[in-house]
């Protein structure tokens, strides 16, 4: 509990927050959380979104995140790096690497960017497209990704595992570390948007695939980074090392706005904490009611995870629980540690 207080104490704002900046998407992904494709009518205008970076900004966000859709296909993408960039945050944008060329790359470092994430979803054309629902796509993102880092761009490359991917990971890494990457990122998958509950790995397979990073973390030590985002981990580590942990982060150091200006906990957690064509985002984040119960783990006993001993270290995935209990208070489905509360 103390280190959630300190963590609220240190961060007035979100440390990372994602922005979807439009649901324009060349690809049409079978897992994706927003539920990407065609541009959305209430899109947030360029002089809104200009408004938006400057409230960010002020709020003190360190770690900018674009996303779509595709966020490269929006015509003022730059713009809003720019002045995210200007402004002191470290941006970085997600793509799936279709329109990334030389041209685009001089465009990224003149906005300032600091990282590009490319999503590999298989260690094969076969299998990344058939997550991602596009032929070619699989060469467009190793080409992208070899583009990047021709030009000195940092590149990530971006994994979630599914039950179609899930044995690709190590694969995926070695791919990465093939074509010069800086870093692989592995998100866990949430059944919300367009992404079906027949996509997710059980309990123990999720914590395999958890295991199998962190193994390949202390592999790939001075050569990849490899990064997880995962609130569970903290059940896999030592005792003196788990306790540095708070597990879910939502509500604590990670946000969402979504192309209309909805605020929300998580990428993944769609519940709308305030709009920021009516309220600031600074009075969000201090005062929305729907922020302050996701934060509270203290007086939370519903399910396996409000009464658990490890709720202040993992707490459980706030958006699994809503996804699967349509109630974000619940339990974790997902969880490996309590029998009781496996329910995929």
């Amino acid at each position: 509990m103390s280190n959630i207080a300190a963590i609220q104490d240190q961060f007035k704002a979100p440390f990372y927050l994602v922005w979807e900046i439009t649901l324009l998407c060349n690809a049409s992904c079978v897992h994706c959380y927003s539920g990407a494709g065609r541009r959305h009518p209430d899109e947030l205008d360029a002089e809104e979104a200009l408004s938006v970076v400057d409230q960010l900004a002020e709020a003190g966000v360190l770690l900018l995140g674009l996303s779509g859709g595709e966020a490269l296909l929006r015509p003022d993408w730059m713009d809003i790096a720019s002045r995210a960039s200007s402004k002191g945050m470290m941006v970085s944008i997600g793509t799936n690497g279709a329109v990334i060329d030389d041209e685009m790359c001089r465009r990224i470092i003149e906005a300032g960017v600091s990282g590009i994430c490319v999503s590999i979803d298989g260690a094969t054309a076969e299998v990344h497209e058939q997550v991602r629902g596009v032929k070619g796509l699989y060469d467009k993102a190793v080409s992208a990704i070899e583009t990047l880092v021709k030009h000195g761009i940092n590149v990530t490359v971006g994994y979630t595992p599914t039950r179609l991917n899930f044995k690709d990971g190590r694969k995926v890494v070695e791919l990465a570390a093939r074509l010069g990457a800086n870093g692989v990122n592995l998100s866990e998958f949430i059944p919300t948007g367009r992404g079906d509950q027949a996509l997710a790995l059980t309990p123990n397979e999720l914590r395999d695939v958890i295991v199998e990073w962190i193994s390949m973390q202390q592999e790939y030590a001075g050569k990849l980074k490899i990064y997880w985002h995962d609130c569970r981990v903290a059940l896999m580590l030592p005792p003196e090392q788990a306790a540095q942990y708070i597990g879910c982060g939502a509500g604590y150091v990670t946000a969402r706005i979504t192309v209309n200006g909805d605020v929300t906990p998580c990428v993944t957690l769609p519940l709308t904490a305030g709009n920021l064509r009516e309220q600031s985002f600074q009075d969000i984040w201090s005062y929305s009611p729907v922020l302050a119960n996701i934060r509270d783990r203290t007086t939370r006993n519903e399910g396996n995870c409000g009464t658990c001993e490890h709720k202040f270290i993992c707490g459980g995935c706030r958006s699994a629980a809503l996804a699967y209990h349509n109630d974000a208070s619940m339990g974790d489905p997902y969880c490996w540690v309590v029998p009781e509360a496996v329910q995929v």
